[in-house]
């Protein structure tokens, strides 16, 4: 039989195990065949830390620091918008399949930008597949260790297929390597069901390791998979799968609800919960929701923070210590060095009268215009336009900067003034102030300022966490008319922010309730990746993202003591969308040209997404 060689590049900093110092220091030069590499107990490890090369870091780590699918979506706005980048170039209606700025690997000097998706975590599932093939006789340490790098590479496998399905739709399924004679003219594209039920499957057999833990005890370890991890790939695909873009015309919800109903009762019994009391109450405002994105410390035998399942090993710059998140979206009072993404007045909208429990808006209608320059308020909840931001829902303040928002500057307390002619005014041009009249808020430390020579460690991107589980959960359950339950997880998720039991949501209408989970998420999952595909998938392939074809933000002119409030659109004078990437099309990336173009040369079938 024809051998196989592989060239096996070995980095400078290999994955540490707990059980040994490094894994390689220096590799061997030259070509080495398969059956070498896994007869050699150093060659083996080494091959099985490349399984976890490529994870994404997200956050600000997509070009330009800015956030794509946040600022793509109805919950943000990019100033970036005059430079070309790839916020610019989708907003714009730019993006062809031959030039797809926004997917696009891209060297950022002491590190690179998110994108290219495509390449690179089909080259993961095959270096995964490889390492699974020839695991059981591999030269492997130990046989606990053997049955723990099994399961994490099943975990890895699914999460990468679940990221290749969120960004690009179904993809084939590669089971183990494609040998050598393979027809690679059978290829074909499954359903999304079939994905998600094999990304399920690969998590399910994780789950039976019993030496894969539920969650890290030791930073060495950080890169490394969990049980934690797979109940919320797990919890996610079924999800998805079970959502209206996604679902071909079947009914998947009540499947999709005892899946993720496991999930997060199988995680609350195995250590993880949300997190509810703030330690320095001084310093966050007594605001548990505010003080726990702020956090690294989720790994441990008895971690201060339970709730994060996984989080980026990184901030938004390998060194997050010298480059803390005001530099690039902070508000200028803080003294950023540039501005990327910053929240929109639809995500402000959103935010509840804590008192009342009630939303701003009419949740069936928000807006009495196209253009979000009309809101149509809900009589009942008492919020007062006047007085904008005052009585409202607890994650407003934590999540979002406004006019007269309190902030420390090192340890002096100040205020942020987004007025025209305050300290961090709206402006409509240039790099450093905001465009929408806010600014995020979210994993900032309070105190970090360059004024004051303060810059630390902000809170890292949560990849997955339990409070993500509770609303997969209840979405789930509402859609498969398990309301009450569905209702009751929301409710802790609220308890958690600040409401009060007496202001409870509750329904008997399955219409109602699912505006209500839709709502929630949209506040509790501000600015995490997530509302950019949620509204992908509650929307019919034939339709448009509507909600996203036009932004708006707040325009606060102070007159003597006094503030008047002017809504924006953004992007535009009107006459246009402000983001072309409302359009039907963009349920998904495209396919890279050059390999849509092998693939359907190869197979004779249509591989592009659809609009593409």
């Amino acid at each position: 039989m024809k051998k196989r060689f592989i060239y096996i590049c070995m980095f400078a900093s290999l994955l540490t195990f707990s059980s040994c110092n490094e894994a390689l220091d220096v590799a061997p030069d030259g070509r080495l065949s398969l059956d070498e590499v896994f007869q050699d107990p150093d060659l083996t490890k080494a091959y099985f830390s490349t399984c976890f090369d490529y994870l994404p870091k997200k956050s600000l780590r997509y070009h330009f620091w800015s956030n794509y699918p946040v600022a793509l979506s109805d919950e943000a706005w990019d100033c970036t918008d005059g430079s070309g980048a790839g916020f610019a170039h989708a907003a714009s209606g730019n993006c062809t399949t031959t030039d797809f700025y926004l997917d696009v690997r891209r060297d950022m000097g002491d590190t690179y930008s998110e994108g290219g998706y495509w390449q690179l975590y089909w080259g993961q599932i095959r270096i995964i597949n490889t390492f699974l093939q020839r695991a059981a006789t591999a030269a492997i340490p130990s046989e606990s260790d053997r049955d723990r790098w099994v399961a994490e590479a099943h975990v890895l496998r699914a999460y990468f297929y679940m990221e290749l399905l969120k960004w690009y739709g179904p993809v084939p399924i590669e089971k183990e390597p494609y040998g050598l004679d393979y027809d690679y003219s059978t290829l074909s594209r499954p359903t999304f069901e079939d994905c998600a039920r094999f990304i399920v499957d690969d998590c399910e057999i994780a789950l039976q390791s019993s030496n894969l833990p539920w969650r890290l005890t030791t930073l060495n370890e950080k890169i490394r998979m969990t049980k934690g991890i797979a109940m919320a790939i797990r919890s996610e695909a079924s999800l998805f799968a079970a959502s209206t873009y996604n679902n071909g015309g079947k009914d998947l919800w009540e499947w999709a609800y005892t899946i993720n109903k496991d999930c997060l009762e199988q995680l609350k019994a195995n250590g993880y919960e949300l997190y509810t009391k703030c330690a320095d109450t001084e310093k966050y405002y007594n605001n548990a929701y505010m003080e726990y994105f702020t956090l690294n410390n989720y790994i441990g035998t008895d971690p201060s923070d339970k709730e994060t399942i996984w989080q980026s090993s990184e901030g938004y710059w390998p060194d997050p210590y010298t480059n803390p998140l005001y530099d690039v979206i902070g508000a200028p009072v803080l003294g950023n060095a540039q501005l990327t993404i910053v929240p929109s007045q639809e995500l402000v909208d959103a935010y509840d009268m804590l008192a009342t429990g009630k939303p701003v808006l009419d949740l069936s209608k928000p807006y009495n215009d196209e253009k979000h320059l009309s809101p149509n308020y809900n009589p009942n909840s008492g919020y007062d336009p006047a007085n904008p931001y005052k009585g409202r829902d607890p994650r407003f303040q934590a999540t979002v900067f406004y006019n007269n928002s309190p902030v420390l500057l090192g340890k002096e307390p100040a205020v942020v003034e987004t007025y025209v002619g305050g300290n961090s005014e709206i402006r409509t041009s240039g790099n450093t102030n905001t465009r929408t009249g806010y600014y995020w808020r979210k994993r900032m430390v309070n105190g970090n300022c360059k004024a004051a020579g303060v810059a630390g460690y902000d809170g890292r991107f949560r990849f997955y966490r339990l409070g993500k589980i509770y609303l997969n959960a209840a979405e789930a359950a509402i859609e498969s008319g398990h309301l009450t339950e569905g209702l009751e997880w929301i409710n802790e998720i609220r308890h958690r922010a600040g409401f009060d039991p007496s202001v409870d949501l509750s329904t008997n209408d399955k219409n109602e309730a699912r505006l209500l989970v839709r709502h929630e998420r949209q506040i509790e999952l501000a600015c995490e990746e997530d509302r950019y595909f949620d509204i992908r998938r509650w929307t019919p392939a034939n339709e448009n993202m509507e909600n996203e074809k036009f932004t708006t933000g707040m325009r606060i002119t102070k007159n003597g003591n006094s503030f008047s409030y002017e809504r924006i659109n953004l992007g535009t004078d009107g006459s246009k969308p402000s983001k072309m990437s409302y359009e039907k099309k963009w349920h998904v990336y495209p396919i890279p040209a050059s390999e849509a173009a092998v693939l359907e040369g190869t197979t004779g079938q249509t591989w592009q997404n659809a609009g593409w």
